[in-house]
């Protein structure tokens, strides 16, 4: 879909007092980051999408939980890491907000990636995921598993899934999938 197609289904969607049955208003995005470019071009749609809406973001980064077999120091060290990598990843995407004057919070969570996204999404009763892809193609992210398809498969609001540049150049199908 053609990005100015989806920028005027969003708008239309989302204006105050023209909402159909079929449609609401986008007022809160919920948008996924781990720090790869993948995640930096969904804060790029999202923070974009956002301001063209006059919604608010939330951006979330969720380490990984280490396991609890490595045991006091290394567990600890481990997941000392895996939430500076996070805190990291967030602080990469805020400068999309603050640079279009967008409002936005953040939230560090730990655990699993696709199942925390979705939990937060229902919480905050988004009206809309965004995430990134990491361009496994389909064999690998049939054996790696992908958080992104995972959310896509499980979530009960619709959820956007943009690519990096780099990977859109490779790959000219739709730069959306809603």
């Amino acid at each position: 879909m053609p990005e100015n197609r989806v920028e005027n289904t969003l708008r239309a969607a989302s204006k105050k007092g023209h909402a159909t049955e079929d449609s609401h208003s986008i007022d809160r995005i919920l948008i996924a980051t781990d720090g790869s470019p993948g995640s930096l071009a969904a804060a790029e749609e999202g923070v974009r999408l956002a301001k063209l809406l006059g919604a608010d973001v939330t951006f979330v980064a969720v380490a990984h939980a280490p396991p609890s077999a490595l045991g006091g120091l290394h567990y600890r060290r481990a997941r000392s890491k895996n939430l500076g990598a996070m805190q990291t990843a967030l602080a990469k995407t805020t400068p999309y907000a603050e640079e279009r004057h967008v409002r936005y919070e953040s939230e560090l969570l730990e655990g699993s990636p696709a199942k925390a996204v979705l939990e937060l999404a229902r919480s905050l009763d988004v009206d809309l995921i965004v995430v990134g892809s990491r361009g496994l193609g389909a064999v690998r992210a049939a054996l790696l598993g992908s958080v992104s398809s995972e959310i896509v498969h499980h979530a009960d609001r619709p959820v956007l899934v943009a690519r990096p540049a780099e990977q859109e150049s490779k790959n000219r199908s739709s730069r959306f999938a809603v």
